[in-house]
């Protein structure tokens, strides 16, 4: 190699900046596995929160088949279908929901100045409740008259030409087995849900001095108070309960006849 071929190349060698050439190999693969890293954190943090979702789903799910069963879907499309009659229509306006202190239940008024039919363990401990009428608004209401082995209660509220439902004061109650019957009230989460059913037998409860009223229907909590109607339109009972009997091989409704409602509204 010639004297003018030396000094060529190492003019060459002495214009190529190494250390700027080794710095930018390594700063595209420093970006290129940041890059990746970040691509890795994200797909990661997109499966955490696909598992979230996922298990935040089936939690609700389970919340709400809790709540809204198959039976209860079906109590909804029967509602509906009865609600589009004129008759269960006008019961509605006269079926209220009570609630105070978290807790909700079901009474109906049975004068035009305020007087509400309701369980006992509705009302239980406390003296107040508010009161939610379809059309009329809301009232607060007072707890006049108790009947705790029967498991009734009275409220008052102060309030004008309200609508009301009749209230039979039959006796022999038993005549009604085997009649077909409505119901409305405020079952799970709902309200204003009326269905049907059919009396089936009379019960001697445990510590009870009357028998009560057996009901082969769609029951459920939030149904205490509901007023039992028969065919006339008339109040013949009472719900308050749900228990299984051996008897009838199936869970069937309680319901304290309207008969002894009169001892209630006599003794206030």
């Amino acid at each position: 190699m010639d004297r003018e071929q030396k000094e060529s190349i190492e003019k060459q060698e002495e214009e190529i900046d190494w250390e700027e050439f080794f710095n930018e190999e390594i700063d595209e693969q420093w970006e290129k596995e940041k890059t990746q890293r970040k691509k890795r954190r994200s797909f990661i943090m997109k499966i955490i929160g696909s598992i979230l979702a996922f298990t935040l789903l089936i939690s609700t799910l389970q919340i709400w088949f809790n709540i809204v069963n198959i039976p209860a879907i079906r109590f909804l499309e029967v509602s509906q279908r009865l609600s589009k009659t004129p008759e269960v229509s006008k019961y509605k306006k006269s079926v209220v929901t009570i609630e105070w202190d978290g807790a909700k239940g079901t009474g109906f008024n049975i004068d035009a100045d305020g007087l509400i039919v309701t369980n006992n363990h509705v009302v239980d401990h406390t003296e107040t409740v508010r009161i939610h009428f379809k059309e009329e608004g809301s009232y607060l209401g007072k707890v006049i008259a108790r009947k705790p082995e029967l498991d009734l209660a009275l409220v008052k509220i102060d309030a004008t030409d309200l609508p009301t439902l009749y209230v039979s004061d039959e006796p022999n109650w038993e005549t009604f087995i085997d009649d077909k019957i409505t119901f409305i009230g405020n079952p799970l989460a709902f309200t204003q849900i009326a269905n049907e059913g059919t009396i089936v037998d009379s019960i001697q409860l445990q510590d009870w001095d009357v028998p009560t009223m057996a009901i082969d229907a769609p029951i459920y909590k939030g149904n205490s108070g509901s007023p039992v109607i028969n065919q006339e339109g008339e109040v013949i009972a009472i719900i308050f309960a749900t228990i299984s009997s051996d008897e009838l091989n199936k869970r069937v409704g309680l319901a304290i006849p309207s008969y002894h409602l009169k001892e209630l509204l006599e003794a206030r």
